[in-house]
């Protein structure tokens, strides 16, 4: 799947998934009338249809070194590091959390070369138990002449696995993946200032969440 095509109004991530649960839904209206079954496989298909929309984002704040946010959550916390994994240098860390109500398409945050430099297929535990480091997650790279965004992403439970469907030059605010429920780092270089704060709620593809410097 190329997500530079994916502008449907359900994703292509999970189009098959939906189109499953739509003739099981139908075959059984048709065939048992709206009983019991019938109740539990059109409310799948609502959570199926919901999970996997893909709505159209524009950010009316975004300018030149603007960093957009690549996915919709909460800020939990925002930190100095002096090891970031971008280069081993001084940056910051933005942590979210993404929940089952959040869209699930995610967004480049910068125009830029992007890369999936890791994606270790795992378990869905609970993100804040003490096994999450056995979850699924991925590392995507951001690379452009003003800077370098990195993301990781770790699965959380009852999620779908992570999909990528783009890999090499990306403009900002194209789609780039799917990530169902769980935590996110996004690591900004030393050359780059925060725009958020903690608690903060961001959507992909409008919320600012920092600059390069000039």
């Amino acid at each position: 799947m190329n997500s530079r095509t994916d502008t449907f109004i359900i994703s292509s991530y999970g189009s098959k998934i939906v189109l499953s649960m739509a003739t099981l839904a139908v075959l059984l209206v048709l065939f048992t009338g709206f009983e019991f079954l019938s109740f539990i496989a059109l409310a799948f298909l609502a959570c199926g249809l919901y999970t996997f929309r893909n709505p159209e984002r524009v950010s009316n704040f975004a300018q030149h070194g603007a960093i957009i946010s690549l996915l919709d959550g909460k800020v939990k916390e925002i930190k100095s590091i002096e090891n970031s994994p971008i280069d081993g240098k001084h940056g910051f860390e933005i942590v979210v959390e993404s929940g089952f109500s959040d869209v699930c398409i995610l967004r480049a945050p910068i125009s830029s070369k992007l890369s999936v430099e890791t994606l270790h297929r795992g378990a869905m535990l609970n993100i804040n138990s003490n096994k999450s480091f056995l979850n699924e997650t991925a590392d995507i790279r951001f690379e452009s002449k003003e800077g370098t965004i990195l993301s990781r992403h770790t699965l959380g439970s009852f999620g779908f696995p992570l999909k990528f469907g783009i890999d090499g030059d990306i403009l900002q605010n194209q789609r780039y993946g799917f990530f169902h429920n769980g935590k996110s780092s996004i690591f900004l270089p030393s050359n780059s200032r925060v725009a958020i704060k903690e608690g903060m709620k961001i959507r992909a593809g409008e919320s600012i969440i920092g600059f390069f410097s000039e």
